[in-house]
């Protein structure tokens, strides 16, 4: 009896074909090869690549998550800022994992430009300013990296507190100040016009021009202003 197993062997070997990705020359269809990526894409894949750390067979050597031990770590933030958190993890906790503007740790942490510019006290992100594509590069900081700076600076967060209100105060108080001298040079203004208004003002010095009848005319010596009197 013939095996039935080897009735269909030949259909073992087939190749399935997608139609949709294939192209119609009118003689038959040709499987299209996928593209090679071209340009920045090829140049983009290339330095992906480079900046993986290489695989590790010692998995005690493979860098993890801070928070969770996950080896899937966000590769920017461990290449630019050295920090070892996983995507998941840095969603769950953006009062750390956030990143801030340069205006804002300025404002927020009371830190000055020389000490955001200095590469051994911060890693920073540069990025196109997303307002208006003339204006200066974003520089981003790491929140929990910040914090930690500025809270030592300023002997923890009650120090960068009090530090925060005291310029406050001072900046209220040079405010108030400028107000003042404002409105003292107002009033000297004020006295100064009403003054020259006065001694500007016109007194008339009548003189008889001619009399006729009962009616006597007068002229202003000065200013020339003619005007009538009754004689009574």
């Amino acid at each position: 009896m013939t095996s039935t197993s080897g009735k269909h062997d030949y259909l073992a070997n087939y190749i399935e074909y997608d139609l949709a990705t294939m192209k119609d020359t009118k003689g038959g269809f040709i499987d299209e090869p996928a593209p090679e990526p071209e340009g920045d894409q090829q140049v983009s894949s290339k330095y992906v690549t480079s900046t993986l750390p290489p695989l590790s067979i010692d998995n005690s050597n493979v860098p993890r998550c801070f928070e969770c031990d996950s080896p899937e770590i966000d590769m920017v933030f461990y290449k630019e800022f050295k920090c070892r958190v996983c995507r998941a993890c840095k969603k769950e906790k953006p009062e750390k994992y956030s990143l801030l503007t340069k205006t804002e740790c300025h404002q927020d942490y009371l830190l000055t430009e020389p000490e955001l510019r200095d590469t051994e006290l911060f890693n920073h992100i540069i990025k196109p300013n997303p307002h208006k594509s003339t204006y200066s590069d974003m520089l981003l900081y790491l929140r929990y990296q910040v914090e930690e700076y500025a809270f030592k600076k300023w002997n923890g967060p009650e120090g960068l507190d009090a530090e925060y209100e005291r310029r406050e105060k001072l900046k209220k108080k040079r405010k108030e100040k400028k107000f003042a001298e404002k409105i003292i040079k107002m009033k000297a203004r004020t006295r100064t016009s009403t003054w020259s208004r006065r001694q500007a003002k016109h007194v008339h010095e009548w003189v008889t021009d001619r009399t006729e009848g009962n009616t006597r005319y007068v002229k202003c010596s000065s200013c020339g202003l003619q005007t009538e009197e009754m004689i009574m």
